[in-house]
C-alpha cells in the first residue's frame, strides 16, 4: 500500500480492515487461480511422475523456445548474445548454457529494462519487488499468465504433500496487517475469499503468543503456512509452558527463511505433524520442495538449476553449492544462469516417493553477509555460536573493520557469565583483534519484508 493508504487503513477499525483485507485477498486470488490456472495445473501434475528422460527433454525443448525468445525479442540477451558470439539454433542445449556468462543481481537491478521481452507492453505488466535480503532488491515483471503458473507449481507441491490450498489457512508472513504500536489483540486478520486468517509476524512477543494459540484453537486451518522464525517462536512458547499443540491442524508449510533441524525438530514435537517446508524465489527461476517423504525435490520442469562451487565448477555430493538458475516460466522477463544468493548442500541420493525430480541434501537459504575481520578473514555461518544459550533472537552488526555488534533477545536464565561464553565462543571464529560488543535489546526488527537477516555488514 502506498503512504496514505496505510495511514487510512490503520485508521480503520479492525472489521472494515477485514473487509479491506478480504477485497485484497479477492483481486489477489483471481490473479493467481484465474481461467488458465486449472489446466496449468493440470498439466504440471502429470509431470510430477516423467521419468529422467522425459523431464530432460521437456528441459530442452523449453529452454530452445526461451533462448531464441531472448534472442529476438529481449534487449539484453539479444545484445549480450551478439557481443560474446553465442550461436542459437535447434541444436541449442543445457550443456550449452556455460556459453553465456553468470548473471547477477547488479546487472538486473541496473538494466531492469533490458530484461523485458519486447512483445509485452510494460504498463500491462506486474510488477513484483523481491525483499532484498542479499543487498540488492530487484523489480520483476510478468503477466497473469505466468503469475498462474508459478501458483500451479506451488499448489502442485502442496497437493503431493496433502494439503488443499482450497481450504482454511493460516498465515505467518511479511505483510504488515495492522500498526507496529498495537499492543493488544487481535493480532490478526482474515481474507474471507481465501480462507485465510494472517497473522502479524511483527507483534509475536512473549506476551502476545497466548493471544496467538487461543485463536489458532479456534479457528483450526487445515493448514499452516509460515516463516519459520515465527511458527518456531509459537512452538517453542508452547513447549515451555506445556500447552498441547496436538490436533490443531493437518499441516504446516514452511518458507522464505532457512529452515533450521532445532526449529523443525521442536515445532513437529509440539504440533504433531510433519513440516513440509519449501524454498523459492520473487524471481520466479528455482523451486524446492520437499515430498511426503521429506526429500527436497528440484523442480527441473520449473527451472534448470545449476549447483557451483565458488570458482564456476560443477559442486559433488555433500559439497555446499551456490544456485544459479535459469528459470522456465516467465517469458516476459526472462532471467539465464542467474546467481540468486543462495546455497545448498548437493546429494546424488534417490527418493523412495514416486517422483524422478533430483533432490538437494539441504536448502541453506539466504547468504547472510559476512563478517570481516582485522586479519583479512570473511566469517561466515555464526549461528552455530549461540547453540544452547538461552538467547530468543540475535543479529550481528558491522560497520567498521575493528569493532561487530551482536544485538541480542535474552531468555531466561541469561546472565553476565553466559554473555561472556558467547563473547569466548565468537573468539574461536573472529580472532582477538576484533572488538566484540554484545547489546541486550528487548526485540530485534525484521527486514524488507518481514524477512530476518542474522548478519548484515556494511562493509561487504
Amino acid at each position: 500500500m502506498s503512504s496514505l493508504k496505510d495511514v487510512i487503513y490503520f485508521k480503520c477499525p479492525d472489521v472494515v480492515q477485514n473487509v479491506l483485507v478480504s477485497i485484497y485477498g479477492y483481486r489477489i486470488d483471481k490473479i493467481r487461480h484465474g481461467k488458465q490456472y486449472c489446466k496449468m495445473l493440470e498439466n504440471i501434475e502429470k509431470r510430477l511422475y516423467y521419468t529422467e528422460a522425459e523431464i530432460k527433454n521437456f528441459q530442452e525443448q523449453s529452454l530452445r523456445c526461451l533462448i531464441r525468445s531472448c534472442a529476438q525479442n529481449v534487449p539484453y540477451y539479444k545484445e549480450m548474445f551478439k557481443k560474446n558470439g553465442v550461436m542459437i539454433n535447434d541444436d541449442f542445449s543445457i550443456n550449452d548454457l556455460k556459453k553465456i556468462s553468470i548473471l547477477e543481481k547488479t546487472e538486473i537491478r541496473k538494466n531492469t529494462k533490458l530484461f523485458i521481452n519486447n512483445n509485452y507492453k510494460k504498463s500491462n505488466l506486474i510488477n513484483i519487488h523481491t525483499t532484498g535480503t542479499t543487498g540488492t532488491p530487484l523489480d520483476i515483471y510478468c503477466n497473469t499468465a505466468v503469475r498462474q503458473a508459478n501458483y500451479a507449481f506451488y499448489d502442485r507441491f502442496l497437493r503431493n504433500s496433502g494439503i488443499d490450498y482450497k481450504k482454511s489457512r493460516a498465515t505467518f508472513g511479511g505483510r504488515i496487517i495492522m500498526s507496529i504500536d498495537k499492543q493488544n489483540p487481535p493480532f490478526w486478520r482474515y481474507s474471507h475469499f481465501q480462507k485465510n486468517l494472517l497473522f502479524s509476524s511483527y507483534h509475536l512477543k512473549d506476551e502476545n503468543i497466548q493471544y496467538y494459540i487461543e485463536k489458532l484453537y479456534r479457528y483450526r486451518p487445515h493448514y499452516i503456512d509460515s516463516y519459520p522464525s515465527s511458527i518456531f517462536a509459537i512452538a517453542k512458547y508452547a513447549k515451555q509452558h506445556s500447552i498441547d499443540l496436538k490436533g490443531l491442524t493437518e499441516g504446516i508449510t514452511t518458507s522464505a527463511e532457512t529452515l533450521f533441524d532445532d526449529q523443525r525438530m521442536i515445532i513437529e514435537e509440539v504440533f504433531g505433524v510433519p513440516v513440509i517446508d519449501q524454498y523459492g524465489a520473487a524471481e520466479m527461476c528455482v523451486f524446492i520442495g520437499q515430498c511426503a517423504h521429506g526429500s527436497y525435490h528440484v523442480h527441473t520442469d520449473y527451472s534448470i538449476v545449476e549447483f557451483l562451487r565458488e570458482d564456476g565448477s560443477q559442486a559433488m555430493a555433500g559439497e555446499e553449492a551456490e544456485v544459479v538458475c535459469t528459470g522456465l516460466i516467465n517469458e516476459v522477463m526472462p532471467l539465464i544462469r542467474y546467481r540468486i544468493g543462495d546455497k545448498v548442500v548437493v546429494s546424488d541420493k534417490k527418493c523412495t516417493c514416486e517422483c524422478t525430480f533430483p533432490i538437494v541434501e539441504k536448502v541453506i537459504g539466504r547468504i547472510d553477509d559476512d563478517i570481516l575481520t582485522p586479519e583479512g578473514n570473511r566469517v561466515g555461518r555464526l549461528s552455530p555460536v549461540l547453540k544452547g544459550f538461552p538467547v530468543k533472537k540475535a543479529q550481528y552488526l558491522q560497520k567498521s573493520i575493528d569493532t561487530v555488534t551482536l544485538l541480542l533477545v535474552p531468555d531466561d536464565g541469561f546472565s553476565a557469565d553466559i554473555e561472556n561464553e558467547i563473547i569466548i565462543e565468537l573468539r574461536k571464529r573472529l580472532g582477538n583483534k576484533i572488538n566484540i560488543h554484545v547489546e541486550q535489546v528487548e526485540r530485534i526488527e525484521r527486514g524488507a519484508g518481514g524477512k530476518f537477516k542474522s548478519v548484515i555488514s556494511t562493509l561487504i
